[in-house]
């Protein structure tokens, strides 16, 4: 704990001038009036580890349907676009994992990689692993600056979708079937929370990390 605050008090006070050089000009009640005001970074890192403090040393647990019913007004996304519940194969009238390959509507453009969670057992279990895993690094980011991105591999299959099998010059988009155990995950601290609420704001299998 001691190593993660001063870890933190470290980074917030990089860059600070020194106060080495002290007073430029005037009479020493300039320092004493530059004393008794708080630096701005000394502000700062205030309310950093304030935040890290009440953000606990015990991970959150995310069930991932209702995380995104509570947040989706904050950009939670996983189960609509992610979810087990997604349909696979390629369909004009609806969101699909096979379609994004080809960028078919909802989605904005294509990607040569596309998956869906295996099922909400596996999504939420892998997704609290990671949470339990590195929650000390997932605390000092969301202190620092109010958000995490991560990418880890799972060691099993966690999802399933397609790959463009044309990517690389390989020739024209084409969709082909494939399984994943990479994931890339998004937390932020929901806004104007009081004490501060992570959430996820999307989790997904991936082809890459």
């Amino acid at each position: 704990m001691a190593e993660a605050q001063e870890a933190i008090a470290g980074a917030a006070r990089a860059g600070r001038p020194s106060a080495a050089a002290g007073p430029v000009s005037g009479s020493g009640g300039g320092a004493a009036a530059q004393a008794a005001t708080p630096h701005p970074d000394d502000v700062e890192l205030r309310v950093i580890m304030d935040r890290y403090e009440r953000l606990g040393d015990g991970p959150p647990r995310f069930n991932i349907a209702a995380n995104d019913a509570v947040h989706h007004g904050h950009g939670a996304h996983t189960e609509e676009r992610h979810g087990p519940s997604v349909v696979m194969l390629r369909d004009p009238s609806a969101r699909t994992v096979e379609g994004r390959i080809y960028g078919d509507p909802p989605w904005d453009r294509p990607e040569n990689w596309s998956y869906r969670w295996s099922d909400p057992s596996t999504m939420n279990r892998t997704i609290n692993e990671y949470v339990r895993q590195n929650w000390e690094k997932i605390r000092h980011d969301l202190a620092f600056d109010g958000r995490h991105r991560g990418g880890f591999d799972a060691g099993h299959r966690v999802g399933e979708g397609y790959v463009n099998s044309g990517m690389f010059g390989g020739g024209p988009r084409a969709s082909r079937y494939a399984v994943t155990s990479l994931v890339k995950i998004r937390i932020q601290l929901a806004p104007g929370s009081d004490p501060p609420v992570p959430f996820v704001v999307t989790a997904f299998p991936s082809g890459l990390l």
